[in-house]
Formats: C-alpha cells, structure tokens, sequence
C-alpha cells in the first residue's frame, strides 16, 4: 500500500522490531527507526517489562 501512494522508504515511530523487519521484508525499506519514548511509572511498569521481555521492543533503560 504504501508503495502504491508512492513512498519508497519510510521513518518508523516504533520500539517494535517485528514492525521494522515486515516493512522490510515486504519490500518497503525502513530509512529510520524513531523509538516512542514513554515515562515509565508505577503503573505501566510491568506492562513495558511484558513488552519488552515477551515481545522483545526496544525500550530505553
């Protein structure tokens, strides 16, 4: 789809690695990757853990 509107190559707003290797594995090369950077707090912690140790997202330490 993307190709169809004429992009060749994209910046991804993602911690997900999955999302960078579909790009590319689709053909649609990724330019750069922008990690989303959230405030880790006392209610989300687990949350990024899970997200990180099941999912393997890049999180900043």
């Amino acid at each position: 789809m993307l190709g169809l509107l004429g992009f060749s190559s994209v910046r991804l707003l993602t911690n997900n690695p999955d999302k960078v290797a579909g790009l590319a594995a689709a053909g649609m090369p990724v330019a750069e990757r922008v990690p989303h950077q959230m405030g880790e707090n006392p209610h989300n912690t687990r949350y990024l853990q899970t997200k990180r140790d099941k999912s393997g997202h890049w999180l900043p330490t």
